[in-house]
């Protein structure tokens, strides 16, 4: 019977060694492949480049929406995929998009920048402001496009660091939080979630001097996730882990990829429909330090909540990308969490890219086109 419990006792430790030791980083590395008929796929996958294309994902029939004299910008997706919004060049309206295709268009105003869908019945329009502004207050409107309904918005909370060139302010789905970065010019500086029926801060992250990161709330507006840079001293930058806070203020660091990379730097956040992943771009050394300025390659990675795994995809996005400066989108999710879609570069001027599409659960990749950014991956209607 001892040597029973000592056998049971042992096969315990190993498992217990075994699951510490488990690795947290994998590699699933895969051809991009040009043949779509074997591409599995729904929606309506929205690209745009010289012009805008709608492609059906069930047909992959790709369908010219924009004209040669009228040209799209200033694209929006909604949190759950139902809509894009974009703003046509030709009559200067807000257009709003559906999976069916149908759409509704609204006259822009003067002082109208660019939107943002706070949920999938309301954008956040930010204004445009003097600047010279006394007032030293950021102003959105938030208008319901398929009511009409519309009323303005300041964000004027605790010690916010205004510039109207430079701002961090992320609002959740329901308007009752907001994350921003706080701090007067001298310092200190600090990312907030600040609560505002009761007027509190819940929570603050220290930037480690990075002050451009932007906060990516869930769709449903339950938590966010930033990737923050951990050094302490100088010879440890750039040390950054991606960081996950809930409505109530509990921080908790989801990744420890510094235990892999002497050097790492993460950009460009980008959370699943279901929240379960979360993939961005992520760059890293390991024979000389970098500093801010520096550059390397982009590549893809997406960190698992669930197993606590994150997976290198061994797909790049920009090549020889400066910290700090993101010029390609986050990779794009699809409605059904199976599969994103990104820019890859393959040549030396960013410009000249493909666009790939990557199916998570099958470890796939497809070609879809060249030099198109995708803006908005649709519900199937």
């Amino acid at each position: 019977m001892k040597n029973i419990y000592n056998w049971f006792l042992s096969l315990l430790l190993l498992s217990f060694l075994v699951s510490c030791s488990s690795p947290k980083i994998i590699k699933k590395c895969t051809e991009i492949e040009t043949d779509l008929s074997k591409l599995n796929s729904s929606g309506t996958l929205i690209l745009d480049g010289d012009e805008t294309y709608r492609m059906d994902m069930g047909s992959l029939v790709k369908t010219q929406l924009s004209q040669p004299d009228n040209n799209f910008y200033y694209f929006a997706a909604s949190p759950e995929n139902n809509w894009i919004s974009y703003v046509s060049g030709k009559t200067d309206e807000l257009v709003i998009v559906g999976g069916n295709g149908k759409t509704k268009s609204i006259p822009k105003a003067e002082d109208w920048a660019d939107a943002k869908w706070l949920n999938e019945e309301q954008l956040m329009i930010d204004l445009i402001q003097e600047a010279n502004n006394s007032d030293q207050v950021s102003k959105f409107l938030v208008l319901s496009p398929f009511t009409n309904e519309r009323y303005f918005l300041e964000a004027d909370y605790s010690e916010i660091f205004y510039d109207y060139w430079w701002r961090v302010i992320e609002y959740n789905k329901n308007l009752d939080q907001v994350v921003y970065l706080q701090g007067d010019i001298s310092g200190p500086f600090f990312y907030t979630l600040w609560d505002i029926k009761s007027n509190a801060a819940l929570a603050q992250l220290d930037p480690g001097g990075d002050m451009y990161v932007s906060p990516r709330w869930t769709s449903d507006g339950s938590r966010f996730a930033m990737a923050l840079n951990l050094f302490s001293k100088p010879e440890d930058f750039p040390s950054y882990e991606i960081f996950e806070v809930s409505q109530d203020g509990k921080i908790n660091q989801l990744t420890h990829l510094s235990d892999y990379y002497p050097w790492f730097y993460i950009s460009d956040l980008s959370w699943s429909p279901e929240s379960r992943y979360i993939a961005f771009w992520y760059s890293y050394w390991s024979d000389v330090q970098p500093w801010f300025g520096d550059s390397a390659d982009r590549f893809l990675g997406i960190f698992d909540l669930k197993t606590g795994i994150t997976t290198n995809y061994c797909f790049h996005g920009e090549l020889d990308a400066q910290i700090g400066a993101n010029i390609y989108s986050p990779p794009l999710w699809s409605p059904d969490g199976r599969q994103i879609v990104f820019q890859s570069q393959v040549g030396e001027d960013y410009f000249n890219s493909q666009t790939v599409l990557l199916d998570v659960k099958e470890n796939r990749a497809f070609l879809i086109g060249e030099v198109l950014e995708p803006v908005g991956w649709l519900k199937a209607p």
